[in-house]
This record gives C-alpha cells, sequence and structure tokens, in this order.
C-alpha cells in the first residue's frame, strides 16, 4: 500500500486534515471475533435442543456471537445452504432418506462449497472411512461432550480469521460463493449490485443490508451510496477517493468521510 504524507491546510481560523492515510470503517473492533453462522442437523428433537445448550453455554463463556439454525433433515439443510452462507454445520449422520454423508458429499459437489465446516455426530463409530471425501472437520459420537463440541467451535472461528469466509449470492445464472478476500467491491444501480472480484465481475439482486449481514466484522466499508469496498484490495487511499488494485477510482462521499477520518483515528492514528 503507498500512503502520500498528510498535509495541513488552515482556512478561516480552522485546522483541515487533508487525509492521504488509510480509511477504514469497521462494525465490530478489528481483530474481534465475528458472528458465526452454525446449522444443526438432527432429526431427533431432543440432540438438536442440547447442541443448542451447549452453544448457548459456550456463547456466554467465550463472550462470542452464534447465529444457529436448526433442521430435522438434510433436504431442509440442502435447500437452506442454496441461497443461504453457513460457517459451520454440526450433522448427525444417521439422518433418514438422505443420510449425513450424501447431504455431505452435495455440499462439497453440487454447491461446490469447500469452505463449510462440518462437524458429524453420531451413535456409531463405523463411517471413518465414507467421511474421507467430505473432508470434515471432526467426528463426535454420541453422547456429546460438550468440551470436544466447544473444541470444533473454537476451531472454526480460528479458521474464520484466517480469511476463509465467502459471500453468497444467487442469480439466473446459480448460486455463487465467492471468497471475501477476492471481492474489490460492491456497486449499486437500481435494484441490482454489482460484485466486482479478481476473477470476474457478476451481478444480482440483493438489497445493502442483505449484503451487510454476510461481510458484517470484515475490512469492508461503505465509503458512498453505491460502493461498499473492501479496504484489503484498495492500493492508494486519498481524502476523497479509493483507488482499488484493478485501477478503479471509487469516490469517498462528503457525508462518509467524518465517519472514516474517525475510524482512521482510531485504527491508525499510530502512523498518522
Amino acid at each position: 500500500m503507498k500512503f502520500p504524507p498528510v498535509f495541513l491546510l488552515y482556512l478561516t481560523s480552522k485546522r483541515i486534515y487533508i487525509d492521504f492515510v488509510r480509511n477504514i470503517w469497521y462494525n465490530v473492533e478489528y481483530g474481534g471475533d465475528g458472528m458465526i453462522k452454525i446449522a444443526v442437523c438432527d432429526d431427533f428433537k431432543d440432540i438438536v435442543a442440547q447442541v443448542n445448550e451447549y452453544l448457548v453455554e459456550y456463547q456466554q463463556l467465550r463472550d462470542a456471537k452464534l447465529d444457529i439454525k436448526n433442521f430435522f433433515n438434510a433436504d431442509d439443510l440442502l435447500d437452506y445452504l442454496k441461497s443461504n452462507h453457513c460457517d459451520l454445520i454440526i450433522l448427525d449422520i444417521e439422518l433418514v432418506e438422505m443420510n449425513g454423508v450424501e447431504l455431505g458429499h452435495k455440499i462439497r459437489t453440487e454447491l461446490n462449497d469447500n469452505n463449510i465446516k462440518i462437524v458429524y455426530i453420531s451413535g456409531k463409530n463405523c463411517y471413518d472411512r465414507q467421511l474421507f471425501d467430505v473432508q470434515p472437520l471432526n467426528f463426535l459420537q454420541k453422547p456429546l461432550d460438550k468440551d470436544k463440541l466447544f473444541k470444533m467451535v473454537d476451531l472454526t472461528r480460528k479458521l474464520l480469521n484466517n480469511g476463509q469466509r465467502v459471500f453468497v449470492f444467487e442469480n439466473k445464472q446459480g448460486t455463487f460463493r465467492i471468497k471475501l478476500d477476492d471481492i474489490l467491491f460492491f456497486e449499486s444501480f437500481d435494484h441490482y449490485y454489482k460484485i466486482v472480484t479478481t476473477s470476474g465481475n457478476y451481478e444480482f439482486k440483493s438489497t445493502l443490508m442483505e449484503i451487510m449481514k454476510q461481510i458484517s466484522d470484515s475490512r469492508f466499508i461503505q465509503v458512498h451510496r453505491s460502493y461498499v469496498i473492501n479496504y484489503d484490495n484498495s492500493n492508494l487511499v486519498k481524502y476523497d477517493e479509493i483507488t482499488m488494485i484493478n485501477g478503479k477510482k471509487i469516490p469517498i462521499s462528503r457525508d462518509r468521510r467524518k465517519n472514516v477520518r474517525n475510524c482512521v483515528t482510531k485504527w491508525e492514528g499510530a502512523n498518522l
């Protein structure tokens, strides 16, 4: 990243900073843990209730934020995943109709999603060889050990902090999962958004609120009514515009400069 020096102007006895420095806007403090989206799937409601109880306790002990969705069959979970992002699935193997191993294969092949972490749970221990292709995070036997489950959530959070999160969207061509690290920026027009990535551009129908839900707690900033940019893929940041790594110059609107400057002061004060 290239950063010109900070320039000072004095106008009508007021000191005005022309800040040619890094501009960052966070939903939460960077370095803190963001919302983890977890799906629990078991056809026994008491097991689902037990897992939820453990996860609620985990939230309190770890001061973590978990978004938990419950499912009682594989088909409902698969339909959900076609249009929604999930970080971790706690998945029973012995599901009726479509079992957990079959669902895992569909997630990896049909949805082409190798980012979702899968923790299998089962009352048996004879599925090990069948699980290799799915590449689960781990296998836990019933009755569930709370501490082992906690370790799996800890590991998921650690992996997510290493930049493996994805943005999920759907258009006429199908469902797409793009790594957040590969996104340059979102641009809005009419009721659609264009997502510009390192490998290509896509258009999809959405709202800003829906987009921000998926990219919260990451290094994205809304710099203009029409633009949300990935700071990590910016090349040069000025007071009134940001140049992305593809050469695109994106304006910083006047009404957002104060927030940007406040964030710079908070997070990059040592560099000023």
